[in-house]
């Protein structure tokens, strides 16, 4: 079993070099977990959309995402597909402030997604 220090310091490391960090795995594996360590869930960066509230607060993802600074954390992300165009426009934009940590359980589609 790989240690949860060790998780968290590989995700520091990636969050160091990418603007955008993804995390694939199955359900239940702690993925959500170890986000939580960077940013609260009740954080307005929080964006769980299996929660009742995050898919409306992200109905216009582009206004909603580029209004936010520091890490963005988007959990289920395999639930908003259409979540990757948006992303991908504001990573390339060099003046856009913002880092995204990407949770989401490994499906075929999320993974072609996540590789662009």
């Amino acid at each position: 079993m790989i240690k949860r220090t060790n998780l968290l310091n590989q995700i520091r490391v990636a969050l160091g070099r990418s603007r955008a960090v993804v995390l694939v795995g199955p359900r239940q594996s702690g993925k959500s977990t170890l986000a939580r360590e960077f940013v609260a869930p009740d954080s307005d960066n929080y964006f769980d959309l299996e929660e009742p509230g995050s898919p409306a607060a992200l109905a216009e993802p582009m206004a909603a995402l580029e209004a936010r600074r520091g890490l963005v954390v988007i959990d289920e992300v395999q639930h908003a597909p259409e979540l990757f165009r948006v992303l991908r426009v504001l990573i390339d934009r060099s003046n856009q402030p913002g880092q995204y940590l990407l949770l989401g359980s490994a499906s075929p589609p999320l993974l072609r997604q996540t590789s662009e």
